[in-house]
């Protein structure tokens, strides 16, 4: 059981009276589906009201109260376990054990849904919560998990039956390590996907009708596609189970489809929205406070009244962030047995949800600001909206500003930097992608990256092969429409098996000129088969595909083959296509006096010094700052003071021009792409091409790092970017180009290619 867990448990226990001392006798279960009771009259101040000017009639919040049903009690599942590591079932019956009596060995017992009273008190409760919030025109989804499903299943009440009869939602609560044991995060999505089912069907047979939501299983990637093909649509909730925290980029009130799984400390590509998605995510609401929904049982909180004040912030902010070309929701939770006041206030409990219910939430409501609705009506409201918007993604903003204006496809700067300013030296991030073995780690790192970059307020220039660009526009379109709409630069570039990559250019040996032209001007105008090498001519490919995906040229291409003949050959066809910019040196070799050279009709990239590898005694070819940091030499191999360092002993007359350089797979994986045994014998420098046709199922010998390697990239990538923007100018090509044209640099077409 979680830490976070045990506390909670002992908050709910606390609330019930469950401890050394005597307890009064519960009342009996009802039987039968009665009214619920009438709540008890009040006491309690609560301190915060919504300001007036906050929320609007024209953009409404939808609000729901969400109730978590713990699994107390409860064993992992015969799908996630084998019988002989699960603890004997436990029948849907009732152990007749008195509460909170120590065991023979002098331990008090955990709370347990198999003890009478702790079942027949937590059903009283939920009943008396449900009073209040209907008392104040209310809705609840009351999220439940077993053995508390398995228990109304076996006959102990009809609560389920009430609250839908009573227009509430009955859903899921999922504790992952309770259900599928402590090492649930390694077991595949087949697995999650019965153990969630099982869960379903025991609501169901508790007497629920419809059951669409679900919360929990926050750490696990797969969790979205299990859900799925459980039968489940919506989802709630997010935070970390073993932090307690929500994260910034969830705090919002526009509910979206998450564009990937969550993955523990990168939430990139969840917190984006894929329109493809099969699930909804409903937002909590903007609050003060990642950690606000946990805040409830910190000591500094102050008791319930200071909760529920800081619930009235985070609400007013909600209101606030609400747009009326949106659906805008909120909600609060609670848990089964929180918040009853204490002992001081057993003639009535739960005071502090009917008191902030009557004083803030109802007067919202008859402003018409605030409207009611269970989780799932908030998901038909976003799903009608969808049908009115298809072309509209939910997270972004409705207008954007006048700062950029378009040139070749591409967002630039209205004011380009000057060359003439001396001020500071010009860096490039520069990220090449092009892993379509690992599609979802490549999305993910995209979105981070593009989040880097817009939190610092730099703009990074993405590299794209046609094959992860057609692979993106398959499966993951919102990282095409976020790279569009980011207004990051994109260039293009090559991978094996294109004959422009060096050791795969058999198709162009004895070609003419003009066939060698033609052919070329193929290979960026269809696509290539990547079994073959060859090309499929009913489909767009090449340069040609990835200016048509995107709606704009890339701007620099990187055309890598070895022959200075072919080369020469594909930067003039790159040219004629559209492109401006060409990788002629990948990360040093600019003029000093003259950065700017231009080739076949193309700007060469210029790059004094790159920040991209350190060189090693006996080692030419240098290693990957990332490839060191889980090495006990990490210091050694750290970015910044390289950088520093290289700018220090910069002497050349003008600011130098800076390539940071690294590959989106380089974040997640080691040893290269994942394709890179399919083409290619041998690793690192030892390589060798292999000959077509390629086994597009040769096994994958890329190493995927660990959580915490993978996070000190991050953060080591984001420390460039931040004094980068602190510091430095950062440009990409499309300012390059218009630096270089402002410099009236001449070109030299008739300079061969080196």
């Amino acid at each position: 059981m979680k830490p976070s867990h045990d506390l909670l448990v002992i908050v709910i226990a606390l609330s019930l009276g469950l401890s050394l001392a005597a307890v009064a006798q519960p009342r009996p279960l009802r039987a039968g589906r009665p009214d619920f009771p009438p709540p008890a009259a009040s006491s309690g101040t609560l301190a915060q009201r919504v300001a007036n000017d906050a929320g609007s009639t024209n953009a409404p919040l939808l609000f729901c109260i969400g109730m978590h049903i713990e699994p107390f009690g409860t064993a992992p599942s015969k799908f996630a376990i084998s019988d002989s590591e699960r603890p004997q079932p436990r029948p849907g019956a009732f152990r007749n054990q008195p509460p909170g009596r120590p065991s023979p060995g002098g331990k008090m017992p955990m709370p347990d849904y198999h003890t009478e009273f702790f079942f027949n008190k937590h059903i009283e409760d939920i009943r008396t919560v449900v009073s209040l919030v209907e008392k104040n025109g209310g809705k609840l989804t009351v999220q439940a998990q077993t053995p508390f499903t398995t228990l109304l299943a076996g006959g102990k009440g009809t609560l389920f039956a009430e609250l839908e009869e009573h227009g509430h939602e009955v859903a899921l609560h999922f504790h992952e390590d309770a259900h599928l044991g402590r090492n649930g995060g390694s077991l595949p999505v087949e697995t999650w996907r019965q153990v969630m089912q099982e869960e379903v069907d025991w609501i169901r047979k508790a007497g629920a009708t419809r059951v669409r939501y679900w919360s929990g299983g926050n750490l696990y990637p797969g969790v979205l596609d299990a859900a799925a093909k459980a039968g489940l649509n919506v989802m709630s909730d997010y935070k970390n189970p073993r932090t307690q925290k929500d994260d910034e980029r969830l705090l919002s009130v526009q509910p979206w489809r998450p564009a990937a799984g969550p993955v523990e400390g990168d939430l990139a590509a969840f917190a984006v929205h894929g329109p493809d998605g099969k699930i909804i995510y409903l937002p909590n609401g903007v609050f003060e406070r990642v950690d606000h929904s946990a805040m409830r049982r910190s000591a500094n909180t102050g008791g319930d009244y200071p909760y529920f004040d800081a619930l009235t912030r985070g609400l007013e902010l909600s209101l606030k962030a609400a747009r009326p070309d949106r659906v805008n929701v909120f909600h609060i939770t609670v848990h089964a047995g929180e918040f009853r006041g204490g002992r001081g206030e057993v003639s009535r409990p739960f005071a502090v949800i009917d008191d902030w219910l009557a004083q803030v939430v109802v007067p919202l409501v008859k402003a018409g600001k605030v409207r009611w609705a269970t989780f799932s009506q908030m998901a038909a409201a976003f799903q009608s909206w969808e049908k009115t918007h298809s072309d509209v993604d939910p997270r972004s903003e409705s207008t954007r500003g006048s700062a950029a204006v378009e040139t070749s496809g591409q967002a630039v700067p209205a004011t380009p930097p000057t060359l003439r300013n001396p001020a500071a030296p010009f860096i490039t991030f520069v990220v090449n992608a092009h892993d379509w073995g690992h599609l979802d780690e490549s999305a993910a790192t995209i979105h981070r990256l593009i989040g880097i970059f817009e939190k610092h307020k730099v703009r990074g220039e993405f590299y794209l092969t046609a094959q992860i660009t057609e692979a993106h526009a398959r499966k993951h379109p919102e990282v095409i429409r976020r790279l569009k709409e980011s207004g990051m630069t994109l260039s293009y570039h090559v991978r094996a098996p294109h004959p422009l990559w060096p050791g795969f250019s058999e198709s162009l040996r004895g070609l003419d000129d003009q066939a060698l032209a033609s052919t070329v001007r193929d290979y960026e105008t269809y696509q290539l088969d990547l079994r073959t090498g060859k090309l499929n001519r009913g489909q767009p490919g090449g340069y040609a595909y990835v200016a048509q995906v995107f709606g704009g040229k890339p701007v620099a291409v990187g055309a890598s083959d070895e022959n200075p003949r072919v080369k020469e050959a594909a930067l003039r066809n790159y040219a004629a296509l559209g492109a401006q910019m060409a990788v002629i040196y990948h990360e040093n070799g600019t003029d000093p006096d003259q950065p700017f050279d231009y080739r076949a009709g193309l700007l060469a990239r210029p790059s004094d010094f790159s920040i991209t590898r350190f060189a090693l005694p006996g080692n030419p070819r240098g290693v990957f700052w990332w490839n060191m940091l889980d090495t006990p030499r990490a210091a050694e191999f750290d970015p910044m003071p390289l950088l520093k360092k290289q700018l220090a002993e910069w002497k050349g007359p003008r600011p130098p021009f800076i390539t940071c350089l690294i590959h989106e797979n380089d974040f997640c994986r080691g040893d290269g792409p994942g394709w890179n045994n399919i083409y290619f014998e041998g690793q690192g420098g030892a390589a060798r091409p292999r000959k077509a046709p390629y086994d597009l199922n040769a096994p994958d010998r890329s190493r995927q790092r660990s959580a915490e390697s993978r996070d000190a990239i991050f953060r080591k990538y984001e420390e460039l970017v931040a004094f980068a923007a602190q510091n430095l100018r950062a440009v990409t090509s499309a300012d390059i180009v218009a630096l270089a044209k402002q410099a009236k640099a001449t070109p030299r077409s008739d300079a061969p290619s080196r």
